[in-house]
């Protein structure tokens, strides 16, 4: 009976060899990670985030984790092409937005509703990392591994010759959107919305082919839209999403110790994190805004602030049945989004 013993760990010893043998080869194993972004490498998405991103994990995995990064769509394709290069494996990591791929991520679209926000990045970045772990990652972002979903500081309107005070100010306006819900605000509100990239704003508005936009405090400062548009209604309307997202496959070819090397930079936290560096450039840019010749910061009161939600109301209804057409539990997910952001902060 002891020889038995003895012959039958022998063989279970044996037989772990090659898995050990595997698993120290594996903690030894070097990955290249390739992200691809369509945004400049001296903007704030870059210099503050993914680059710091590629640093943090390369200094975390002890260096068996290259991460290169690639602004400015320097790989090739439009910034509509993103998600696709993701999911072809062409790429390993995006950062991209919602809007850029209409359609593809309707239920993160919800966390753009009109007066869902809470105001700041660095509390909707977890209201929508929450939201988005509950409700989408089965579903929309299946295959994907969700790096972070934070989200822009308050976005507001601002105009290039007529004062938005009022919602009947609104009528005939022009305005840039980046979203699919957002505009149908706008069209709510008695405006007609449009889209335009971004890099195309500025000259959209000094010719005068919109009348305003849509647009959060912080990004109006790098691209100088102080100089155009010369009214601001400081009350905010939405926040915009933000993606980071990295192909399921090439998370899945990790070993263990480097898939928890991207989690610790990843999820609820780091949003948090990516959320109080955006609401750090709030101020700076609403500072250029006030102080550039012939702008005007215009504050809504409690009252007519009211009347634009009760407006907005309609666009809620939209979004939910977009959910019920693809089998999703519409009217479930907004009363739980509207009680995440009220947990966070809405406002």
């Amino acid at each position: 009976m002891l020889r038995k013993t003895l012959i039958a760990a022998a063989l279970a010893v044996t037989t772990l060899l090659p898995a050990a043998e595997a698993t120290a080869q594996g903690s030894t194993q070097s990955f290249t990670l390739r992200l691809h972004s369509f945004s400049s490498p001296t903007a704030l998405d870059h210099t503050m985030h993914l680059d710091r991103w590629a640093e943090a994990v390369g200094r975390d995995s002890g260096g068996r984790i290259k991460v290169e990064v690639y602004p400015a769509l320097q790989l090739g394709g439009q910034a509509r092409d993103l998600v696709q290069q993701l999911e072809d494996g062409v790429v390993d990591i995006i950062w991209t937005v919602p809007g850029f791929t209409p359609g593809r991520f309707p239920g993160t679209e919800g966390l753009e509703l009109p007066f869902v926000n809470t105001g700041t990045s660095a509390t909707m970045s977890p209201a929508a990392m929450e939201f988005a772990e509950k409700h989408l990652a089965a579903t929309e972002y299946r295959g994907i591994r969700i790096i972070s979903i934070h989200s822009t500081d308050r976005s507001v309107l601002h105009t290039t010759r007529k004062p938005v005070r009022t919602l009947e100010d609104f009528k005939g306006l022009r305005i840039r959107v980046a979203g699919r819900f957002i505009g149908e605000a706008m069209t709510a509100f008695g405006a007609t919305p449009v889209g335009i990239p971004l890099p195309g704003v500025y000259e959209a508005l000094a010719r005068g082919q919109v009348d305003g936009m849509m647009i959060n405090w912080a990004i109006t400062a790098p691209y100088r839209f102080h100089e155009v548009a010369k009214f601001h209604t400081d009350s905010a309307v939405f926040q915009g999403m933000l993606l980071t997202l990295m192909n399921g496959r090439s998370y899945d070819r990790l070993p263990g110790d480097l898939k928890a090397v991207i989690d610790r930079n990843s999820g609820i936290a780091y949003a948090r994190r990516m959320g109080e560096v955006w609401d750090s450039q709030t101020a700076a840019a609403i500072a250029a805004n006030r102080d550039a010749p012939g702008n005007e910061i215009i504050t809504l009161s409690a009252e007519e602030r009211a009347r634009w939600v009760a407006a907005a109301q309609p666009v809620y209804q939209s979004w939910i049945r977009e959910m019920n057409r693809l089998n999703r539990p519409g009217q479930q997910m907004f009363d739980d989004l509207m009680a995440i952001t009220a947990k966070h902060g809405r406002r």
